[in-house]
């Protein structure tokens, strides 16, 4: 197996990627391709004892796709960058899959160019793991692909998602939930009580609205489906809100001395909710509905980050999720576009 990692993109320096990458690569003995800047890549192997060789390539690329660069005009005018590089690296079949935490307008935008859209379904979704109290994850699709949305493609979005949580994740008998202001039928705009009606007339596990608050309290469904929008306003809240909580909480144990006593005795409880909500350890979020594995990791991914994010896709590319989620057609199309 081969996975393309762009090193060019994010909030780190290459060389942090680059550590990340031979990591996964040596614990999951794969090949891991670094797109970017040759010089910093040969560089940051040569700190961590690789060499560009038997496990470790580099895909040398001369501009980059910055955080803040217009998407289309981006991919239409940096083709030497590693966004696009590696994805035509993809398209050519020489990776089995691409992972970057660049730019995640020019990954979509450059992705829906140059691997084109799975045949049958006419928008992609980037779906990403929540935490919940429960301890399993919940799926939510979609989180930025997709702004405007007709009610058929989040048909298409709960079928792509209950496809991955079912042959990827192991989820037997995946249930999908529609994200709403109400649990009640009828709630919601134009665009979610016909999309309820479509859901509902499917042979999916479709268990009905589900309000944000119950995504990680009470866990309803293993996916729920959202436009692009909407999906990324929930995410960005619920990481704004667990990122508040835990610095409400900092602030108050260092207070006094009696909190931080009890901070210790508390030592491996916050161990543990850490490890509940690090994105580190979510891994990346899947682009579904393009023609091939692309994984688009969290811009302020480090080593560990960038290591779970390949990983993802190295799960994909078991799966064969590619193939399975070509197979939706059917269902796609009847759905129309």
């Amino acid at each position: 197996m081969r996975i393309l990692l762009d090193v060019m993109g994010g909030d780190h320096h290459p060389e942090e990627l680059v550590k990340g990458g031979i990591a996964i690569g040596k614990h999951r003995k794969i090949d891991i391709v670094f797109a970017g800047d040759p010089q910093l890549i040969d560089s940051a192997l040569k700190k961590y004892g690789q060499t560009a060789g038997h496990s470790f390539h580099i895909l040398p690329c001369s501009e980059v796709i910055q955080m803040d660069d217009s998407p289309v005009r981006a991919v239409r005018e940096k083709g030497d960058s590693s966004i696009i590089r590696g994805l035509q690296e993809l398209s050519a079949g020489n990776v089995d899959a691409f992972v970057s935490p660049g730019n995640t307008g020019a990954v979509v935008a450059g992705s829906l160019f140059t691997l084109g859209r799975i045949k049958g379904i006419p928008r992609p979704g980037i779906m990403t793991a929540l935490p919940t109290l429960s301890g399993q994850d919940t799926f939510l699709i979609d989180v930025g692909a997709t702004s405007d949305c007709h009610a058929e493609h989040l048909v298409h979005f709960a079928q792509m998602g209950i496809t991955y949580a079912r042959e990827v994740v192991g989820i037997a008998a995946p249930t999908v939930g529609l994200l709403n202001i109400g649990g009640e039928q009828g709630k919601g705009n134009r665009l979610i009580t016909r999309a309820y009606e479509l859901l509902k007339a499917t042979d999916l596990r479709f268990i009905g609205n589900v309000e944000a608050h119950q995504i990680i309290n009470d866990r309803p469904a293993d996916v729920v489906v959202a436009d692009g929008f909407v999906g990324n306003i929930c995410l960005k809240t619920i990481e704004g809100s667990v990122s508040a909580v835990t610095g409400i909480l900092k602030k108050s144990i260092r207070e006094s001395v009696v909190t931080q006593l009890g901070a210790l005795l508390m030592k491996r409880a916050f161990g543990d909710l850490r490890s509940a909500v690090s994105y580190q350890k979510r891994g990346g979020a899947p682009l579904l509905g393009v023609n091939g594995i692309v994984v688009i990791a969290h811009g302020r991914s480090d080593a560990e980050a960038i290591g779970s994010a390949v990983d993802v896709a190295r799960r994909e590319v078991e799966a064969n999720l590619a193939d399975k989620l070509a197979r939706l057609v059917p269902q796609a199309d009847h759905h129309g576009s």
